[in-house]
């Protein structure tokens, strides 16, 4: 049982579609199946202004592809940083020869606040720059503000937003346009339910006019936004609005978790996201275990908590060997010192999570009384 974040257990109308007939990558019928694809993954991006496309990669590479496109070499680009997953991007922003400037948070398990971001902006003309936030940061279990920290850096700061919403897509509520997000990046095999190897994009007619700009300095073929452009129109007639091959068959399946998402109602969805992480977080107090975050912003795909080294490493070896629930450990910096549970897609229930709870209490309490008896 993956209770992990990311992925979680496929939706099994979504797993069952792989074993469908393949479909080809062009064609009439493909056409029309992919752009209907698009228009369901808006309802979960809420847009009506922004192009959507899909990526047949990881969701790290839709994040490559906002610096490509949007940093030039030499160039500064702010990135809001709360855990390794926001701190990659500053990685991926030097490797494409940009100066990542970082807007700090108090530390670990914090939310960026709209007041840290106003402290390093609020005098610099950055109009034009681009600003990157990961929405839902699982390294730390924290939700950021996205909507307040958007809003103020495109409306009154002029500049660029990429949103990565990558484990927040179809389990936390995202408003696109409201947000004023230019590029939104979202995922399918974490709270939607989809199989891995298609990333959904939201792309605003601002960031495309800025690839377009910027179309000289863009290294390569596939990141190229402009590439994408130009296939979308030169090659829509023939039923393949995009520069490569697609995994169909993915694509199928990602449709077939948008059709369960949008039956389901989006905001029941995101209640029963709210509900479960709740219930995740009061299991975790009911184990003494100390909770990560700052409450406040705490996730409702993914809950963490502090645990000392010897107890990790036994609980969830145990946890998988006894139990066969698979929960995740803390990454680089954290490594050893927290537990994060990951309640996404199909893992969002309350007998999963109760499952989880307590077989971690039996684990934890046989660990206690062998300690005990040393």
């Amino acid at each position: 049982m993956l209770m992990i974040p990311g992925p979680s257990e496929p939706e099994p109308a979504a797993l069952a579609a792989l074993s469908l007939p393949i479909m080809p990558h062009y064609g009439n019928d493909w056409g029309s199946y992919y752009m209907e694809t698009i228009s369901k993954l808006s309802k979960i991006f809420k847009t009506k202004k922004s192009d959507g496309f899909i990526l047949p990669t990881p969701g790290q590479v839709a994040v490559e592809m906002a610096a490509e496109n949007f940093v030039k070499k030499g160039d500064v680009a702010y990135v809001c940083a709360s855990g390794f997953f926001s701190e990659m991007i500053e990685d991926i922003v030097q490797s494409h020869g940009a100066k990542p400037v970082r807007i700090r948070n108090r530390g670990y398990g914090k939310a960026i606040t709209l007041e840290e971001v106003k402290q390093e902006l609020e005098q610099k003309d950055v109009s034009g720059r681009v600003v990157f936030l990961v929405h839902n940061e699982t390294s730390t279990g924290v939700t950021n503000p996205a909507e307040e920290i958007m809003r103020y850096c495109k409306q009154q700061k002029g500049m660029i937003t990429v949103l990565d919403c990558i484990s927040s897509f179809g389990g936390i509520d995202i408003r696109v346009d409201d947000w004023k997000v230019d590029f939104c990046v979202g995922y399918a095999s974490k709270a939607l339910g989809g199989v891995f190897g298609a990333v959904p994009v939201a792309v605003s007619q601002d960031a495309w006019k800025v690839a377009e700009r910027n179309k000289d300095g863009i290294v390569g073929r596939f990141l190229n936004m402009n590439t994408w452009a130009k296939y979308a129109k030169k090659w829509a007639r023939i039923g393949h609005p995009h520069p490569s091959t697609m995994p169909t068959s993915i694509i199928v399946a990602l449709n077939k978790a948008v059709d369960i998402a949008l039956s389901e109602g989006l905001e029941r969805r995101y209640e029963r996201h709210k509900k479960v992480a709740d219930l995740a977080r009061k299991g975790l107090k009911s184990l003494d275990l100390e909770l990560f975050p700052d409450e406040r912003y705490a996730s409702n795909t993914v809950s963490v908590a502090r645990i000392d080294p010897a107890r990790d490493r036994i609980l969830r070896s145990e946890l998988e060997n006894k139990y066969d629930i698979m929960i995740g450990g803390g990454i680089d910096e954290l490594e050893g010192k927290i537990i994060r549970i990951g309640h996404m897609g199909t893992s969002a229930t309350v007998a999963k999570v109760s499952m989880t709870i307590e077989a971690m209490r039996a684990i934890l309490k046989d660990i206690a009384e062998k300690s005990k008896n040393r």
